[in-house]
């Protein structure tokens, strides 16, 4: 599986302004240490996406259940469109040797979209991943969350419901309408969503 952005709008080069913009969001449940790191984190992404990879996407991988340090991150280097978590050997190992949902994995978007269609397939295939995070080329933060009352079978009964007009042959315009359509009724299922 692969996260994405899609091409639905234009790339944006990535900025020191945008880097330093990137807000300190307050997580729900998270303390204000986690909330500081992962908003370092963010930052991180960026300017690695930034100095490394032409500003494509980027992500990176944490568990909440350490400390976060720079030793127990994953990262790993997309292109303008993706970036496949799991071909990073460190990423991966963080995914499936978590005992829980504790998995945070933040990358970015070329564009200033916020999560797509694959992304959101992505986070609900992948168990152990408790929040996934968006943080867009200009500094924007998006993301969503598996909340105390989440419910996978739901979830996965939304997207369907969001995604089954879709085809092979549908528009960058269609695929994002339908994430909007399930980031909108996402709580329905126990998503939280900023």
């Amino acid at each position: 599986m692969e996260l994405h952005s899609k091409d639905r709008f234009k790339k944006v080069d990535i900025t020191d302004i945008a880097i330093k913009k990137v807000p300190r969001i307050s997580y729900k449940g998270l303390t204000e240490e986690q909330n500081g790191d992962l908003q370092k984190l963010a930052q991180l992404v960026l300017l690695k996406s930034k100095l490394e990879n032409n500003s494509n996407e980027y992500a990176a991988t944490v568990s909440l259940n350490n400390k976060i340090l720079l030793d127990q991150i994953g990262f790993a280097e997309g292109d303008e469109h993706g970036v496949k978590v799991h071909a990073d050997t460190d990423s991966h190992h963080i995914i499936v040797s978590a005992k829980d949902v504790s998995v945070v994995i933040i990358h970015n978007h070329p564009s200033t979209q916020t999560l797509s269609i694959e992304d959101i397939g992505f986070f609900l295939y992948e168990t152990t991943v408790r929040i996934l995070v968006v943080v867009t080329n200009q500094g924007t933060v998006h993301y969503i969350m598996k909340d105390t009352d989440y419910d996978h079978h739901a979830a996965e009964k939304l997207r369907r419901e969001c995604t089954e007009d879709l085809t092979k042959w549908s528009s960058e315009r269609e695929c994002y309408e339908a994430a909007l359509d399930f980031l909108t009724h996402c709580s329905e299922v126990g998503l939280y969503y900023r």
